[in-house]
């Protein structure tokens, strides 16, 4: 129910990761990581991710599709925008976007 993969050099996430459907903690905090692949956004039972320190731009709007995150910590990246799916996401109840 949990992976703890922050702090390495990782610059990708592995496709496989989606077919962790009972996972409900991810941390790729402080890594490398320019983009959020959308196999994440098949992680339905995800209630925080953890995405802090990396190098990420954007948000994909297919976050909405995470109906349970409880906690999204995108905070320290170097995002110019934020997309107002993430207002939609009634189960949030912590947001970090700051630096």
């Amino acid at each position: 129910q949990s992976l703890r993969l922050g702090s390495n050099q990782l610059t990708t996430i592995p496709d496989g990761i989606g077919s962790l459907t009972s996972l409900q903690f991810l941390d790729m905090s402080s890594n490398q990581l320019k983009t959020i692949p959308a196999v994440i956004f098949s992680l339905t039972s995800l209630q925080s991710l953890r995405l802090g320190s990396n190098q990420l731009t954007t948000i994909p709007d297919g976050i909405g599709s995470l109906t349970s995150l409880q906690f999204l910590d995108m905070s320290s990246n170097q995002l110019k925008t934020i997309p107002a799916v993430i207002f939609s996401l009634t189960s949030l109840q912590s947001l970090r976007l700051g630096s």
